[in-house]
């Protein structure tokens, strides 16, 4: 990240081939003791994992837009919810306390769960997590110690608790069953969390002190999800 921008260098292809050659391809050649062939079975499986992912990327970016005529979105809608686009970014907002929430269906899953190809991702904002109010010195260690302490589920991350330095960030898995209920009781969660550990409501829409106009003029408090990072490489690198 430079500047509040999310840059990745490389094909992310060509890594992924040698990632799978420095990974796989000693075992596989390993089991066959023939180096054309372990070659050959090495791409061909790099093939189909390629195909899948895009496969999967590409109905999730179908879902990211699509949710808005689901239920679980169209009574969150109802109750105050307003739908937020920026860039390709589509995803629902609003104040709670003075804090800004956001909520969207994010395809680059970070909770575990069968059959969920993606999650609903809720974030709560707190005032960003600065030492002495210097925009390049974050409280890292406070915010890795609240991640570790409210995300210690060891066997299975089905639910993500991560604290991010200005936002709290709750993942789960999205089902075609999820309803507007569950998404209320996560943000009553994280609130619950913010209010105990004294983090202070932040809102995006009335940012007042200088660092914090900084940060935003930097982009840093935008989603932090594919749409935005692609639209900032592309723009502004």
């Amino acid at each position: 990240m430079t500047d509040g921008k999310y840059f990745f260098d490389g094909n992310i292809y060509f890594l992924s081939l040698v990632f799978f050659f420095i990974i796989l391809f000693p075992f596989i050649y390993l089991g066959t003791r023939n180096l054309g062939l372990s070659i050959a079975v090495l791409i061909i499986f790099w093939i189909i994992i390629n195909v899948i992912v895009l496969i999967s990327d590409y109905f999730g970016k179908k879902m990211h837009s699509k949710i808005f005529e689901k239920k679980v979105f169209k009574n969150l809608i109802k109750k105050g919810f307003q739908k937020e686009n920026i860039y390709k970014y589509e995803g629902l907002t609003k104040e709670i306390n003075g804090r800004t929430i956001r909520v969207f269906y994010n395809w680059n899953k970070v909770a575990d769960g069968a059959l969920s190809f993606g999650d609903i991702e809720i974030d709560i904002y707190f005032e960003p997590q600065l030492i002495n109010d210097n925009i390049e010195s974050i409280d890292e260690l406070k915010l890795r110690n609240l991640t570790k302490l409210y995300d210690k589920t060891f066997w299975s991350k089905t639910n993500r608790t991560i604290f991010a330095f200005d936002r709290l960030k709750l993942f789960f898995n999205y089902y075609p069953w999820t309803n507007s209920t569950e998404i209320e009781e996560k943000i009553d969660f994280g609130l619950k969390i913010l209010e105990e550990n004294n983090l202070k409501p932040f809102s995006i829409k009335s940012i007042n002190k200088p660092e914090h106009k900084i940060l935003e003029e930097r982009l840093y408090f935008l989603p932090n999800m594919e749409y935005i990072w692609k639209h900032l490489e592309e723009n502004f690198r």
